[in-house]
């Protein structure tokens, strides 16, 4: 599989360069050339894999020229062990039409899970070959630290560095990554929001690739891996609630657009998607752009769905991208993002995307009404991500039109919400109620390149 950046002069490398790049190299990122097709006869042909063989037959394309296939069997089967729990993936069957995809067994309790174990995995095989060490940088809005730090920093070969807003992430995900106490593991708390912590991960791998400092590589979304692993399980809930190749949606609360995008890549790889619901919080840039064709920057507002408390997705460059294949275009629109916060988009593309995507928001009082309805009426109990994505399904899609509802993270995340919302006392898993118990241990920084800068050196 050959791979080139969105921005077009980083060009035609293989899987290994991409996977150690991180970012590309002109800024951009990356995507394959081309993405294989499966025939309906091939897609009922994956049916019944289990979920490590399902991994390894629609990822296997993106890397065997870097990872022989039976290593590569291997690292999936290391991936998805018992650490996912007796079922992988559990669904709560709400109606005919309506399915929960509870994405949260994972060690982690959040479905980035999925992603990072694999990429952890993918990185220790290829250091080891290539007797490198690396270091691991990536921001975190709540769930993808403590996966992250979860599934990379088992290699004696990798550093990892972890950024996260100060105070705008619950209790317990910034427990899960600060109490973890190993010596290849650095959590930082940047005074300032996630876009604050992303941008500054982007610019220092920009530093890094001009002055080639140290071995760099990515963790978020922006490793072409998460996407990867996040596409599996697109096709693994599909065939969970389907007999036949039927046509259904998937509702998707999001922020980053990287779950978002990994659905989308599905559908191009044949996945009979009807649509993709994009759900957001107030911070709804997202559904501001699907609406208007305008993508603005406006300030990040606190609310009770944190993960989602962005206002630069960056996968969505990905997406832009595979509808304009034109580099050029991709750097300008982006170079006015971050200069002039806004670009449009021509109304024949944004046509053609709203055929893929539908969109919408949710007030925080929504969601506490949301969460409440859904444990009064089915005894469930969602997060507010979650929440966010059911209330905005039900409002953009037919009562009859079958979907997938993507539960995103445990409800325990987020509990005093969840608490307030349902109206009753609710414990944390056993897991996480000893987390809280713990010491941490992070450095504080001001939103200043300079200083990250300088403690990644030191």
């Amino acid at each position: 599989m050959i791979y080139s950046s969105t921005r077009g002069n980083d060009i035609d490398l293989n899987f290994g360069e991409v996977l150690l790049n991180g970012l590309a190299r002109d800024g951009g990122l990356y995507v394959p050339n081309r993405l294989k097709f499966y025939s309906e006869k091939e897609l009922d042909s994956l049916r019944e894999l289990d979920y490590p063989s399902l991994v390894f037959e629609l990822t296997k394309d993106f890397v065997l020229d870097e990872i022989s296939e039976s290593e590569y069997k291997k690292i999936c089967i290391n991936s998805y062990n018992k650490s996912f729990g007796r079922e992988i993936i559990s669904f709560d069957k709400i109606d005919q039409y309506k399915y929960i995809a509870n994405l949260f067994n994972g060690p982690t309790y959040a479905f980035k899970d999925f992603a990072l174990q694999l990429l952890g995995n993918i990185y220790e095989y290829v250091l080891k070959k290539r007797k490198i060490k690396l270091t691991i940088l990536g921001a975190t809005s709540g769930d993808t630290g403590s996966a992250a730090i979860h599934g990379c920093s088992k290699s004696d070969n990798v550093k990892i560095f972890i950024l996260f807003p100060l105070n705008k992430v619950s209790e317990i995900q910034r427990k899960q990554m600060t109490t973890v106490k190993k010596k290849n593991v650095f959590n930082i708390a940047v005074k300032g929001n996630f876009d604050d912590c992303q941008r500054m991960v982007k610019n220092y791998f920009k530093f890094n690739n001009e002055n080639n400092n140290i071995n760099l590589a990515a963790v978020n979304s922006i490793n072409w891996v998460r996407i990867m692993g996040q596409i599996v399980y697109y096709f693994w809930c599909y065939f969970r609630v389907t007999r036949k190749l039927e046509p259904l949606s998937f509702v998707v609360p999001t922020g980053n657009f990287g779950n978002a995008y990994a659905g989308y890549i599905s559908k191009k790889m044949g996945l009979p998607i009807k649509k993709i619901i994009i759900s957001s919080n107030k911070n709804d840039i997202l559904t501001r752009f699907f609406k208007t064709g305008r993508m603005e920057i406006k300030k990040t507002l606190t609310s009770l769905s944190p993960s989602m408390d962005i206002q630069i997705s960056s996968n969505f460059e990905r997406l832009l991208f595979d509808f304009y294949e034109n580099g050029k275009m991709i750097k300008k629109l982006f170079y006015r993002l971050e200069n002039k916060k806004e670009f449009s988009i021509a109304e024949s593309h944004l046509k053609k995307m709203r055929k893929t995507f539908g969109y919408g928001k949710l007030s925080d009082s929504e969601t506490i009404t949301t969460i409440s309805k859904i444990y009064n009426k089915y005894k469930l109990i969602i997060d507010p991500h979650t929440a966010v994505g059911i209330s905005v399904g039900e409002k953009e899609l037919n009562n009859n039109e079958k979907r997938i509802y993507l539960a995103t993270a445990h409800y325990s995340k987020f509990l005093k919400t969840v608490k307030e919302s349902v109206g009753k006392k609710i414990n944390y898993p056993i897991k996480l109620e000893k987390i809280l118990k713990k010491s941490e241990k992070f450095k504080v920084i001001e939103n200043d390149l300079n200083q990250l800068k300088k403690l990644i050196k030191n």
